[in-house]
């Protein structure tokens, strides 16, 4: 396999995680079980899965577009809420992005159990002082959507 290797022109790590998908694939004698690889089986099987997202599960985008001048303000407050909402009961994630386009555009994006849990997050003292916060450094009004996945 490894001379094979050698006569593609790709990059080494590439190289070896083409090796690694053959390798797979030949222990997994295409997908089919090797009860002497129970390893091949497993990532082979695990790469089939599609994650699951519970039915009641809420996903949370909200939109903060920073006044000139408050980009860094901004990006402080949501890196400060994202360390306190993190450990609160319901939330399964909470990441906070930047655009890379635009360096005044950030993005919050969190995944709470159900509607109720993030009901009780919204209702807390300190998330609305975050909204007071951050409404003061955006140049439009809160914007925040509740969505389920798309099935």
């Amino acid at each position: 396999m490894e001379q094979f290797l050698a006569l593609i022109p790709l990059r080494k790590h590439v190289a070896a995680t083409a090796g690694a998908v053959l390798l797979l694939f030949a222990l997994n004698a295409g997908g089919q079980n090797n009860d002497q690889h129970p390893e091949a089986n497993s990532a082979v099987n695990s790469a089939k899965e599609k994650p699951q997202m519970a039915s009641e599960e809420l996903v949370i985008f909200a939109r903060f577009h920073a006044i000139a001048g408050k980009e860094d303000a901004l990006a402080a407050e949501l890196r400060d809420t994202v360390a306190r909402v993190r450990v609160e009961p319901g939330c399964i994630s909470i990441e906070a992005y930047r655009s890379v386009r635009d360096p005044r555009l950030f993005w919050l994006h969190a995944r709470w159990t159900d509607e109720a849990a993030f009901d009780r997050h919204a209702a807390l003292p300190a998330t609305n002082d975050f909204v007071e916060r951050t409404e003061r450094l955006m140049d439009h009004p809160f914007d925040v959507t509740r969505t389920r996945l798309l099935q």
